[in-house]
């Protein structure tokens, strides 16, 4: 087992499975799903997508996809740049995964609403969650990686 990769997966996740866990329920609260927002149901979101998050980070490399995306388009590590196309690209993944994923458990597995939700869910939860997911993640990858080499003793 990697180690840094284990400790770097577990603080890139914490952030953006919060942030999902918030938009999710501010979303279902803006469009009417719910009256009022439910502390316990995004508590058990965020337990629920952070750990699906850790396990997809640690075993399916977006990073190395984001990384060889960034250096095709042309961008130098360290750059702006390349943090957004890494990013763009990690993100969007786990986004588009994490939101399948947690409308199929909130929908159907906590709400007991048929397969056939999760594609409307879906959509109207995707375009929010992977905005916030991006600005998040954006602002908290530098950090998370440095404090994952910090933890691991790694120059």
């Amino acid at each position: 087992m990697n180690r840094f990769k284990l400790v770097k997966t577990m603080l890139m996740n914490a952030p953006v499975s919060l942030t999902m866990a918030v938009v999710a329920q501010v979303m279902s609260l803006i469009l009417g799903h719910i009256s009022v927002l439910n502390i316990g149901e995004m508590a058990l979101s965020f337990v629920v997508s952070y750990l699906f998050a850790c396990v997809i980070g640690y075993f399916i490399p977006t990073d190395r996809w984001g990384m060889a995306f960034a250096k095709k388009c042309g961008a130098q590590p360290g750059s702006v740049k390349y943090d957004i196309l890494v990013n763009l690209v990690v993100n969007t993944f786990f986004c588009v995964v994490m939101t399948i994923f947690m409308t199929w458990f909130s929908l159907c597995v906590r709400g007991h609403a048929p397969l056939q939700a999760v594609p409307g869910g879906f959509l109207e939860m995707i375009l929010p969650v992977w905005v916030c997911c991006f600005i998040v993640s954006f602002f908290t990858q530098r950090p998370a990686i440095r404090m994952a080499k910090k933890i691991c003793g790694i120059a």
